[in-house]
C-alpha cells in the first residue's frame, strides 16, 4: 500500500471488497536500526478473514529494516 515507506500489506480476494476492519489478532514492537519504535499488527476483517498486515514506525518515518526472526 502507498504508505510512505512503512510497510503496509492489504490482503486481497475475490470477496474482500466490502471488507472492513475487525480487530488486531497478533501485535508486536522492536526498534528500527535508527532506534526508532516500530509496531507491527496483524489485522483481520469483520468476518475474521486475515486482511491486513500493518507495519509502522511510530514517528511514521519509512523503514529502515525488518525485524530478524
Amino acid at each position: 500500500m502507498n504508505d510512505g515507506g512503512m510497510g503496509r500489506v492489504r490482503i486481497v480476494g475475490e470477496s474482500y471488497g466490502n471488507a472492513k476492519f475487525g480487530r488486531i489478532v497478533a501485535e508486536a514492537t522492536w526498534r528500527d536500526s535508527d532506534g526508532a519504535f516500530v509496531s507491527i499488527a496483524v489485522n483481520v476483517d469483520q468476518y475474521g478473514r486475515l486482511s491486513e498486515l500493518d507495519i509502522w514506525k511510530v514517528d511514521f518515518s519509512p523503514l529502515c529494516d525488518f525485524p530478524q526472526p
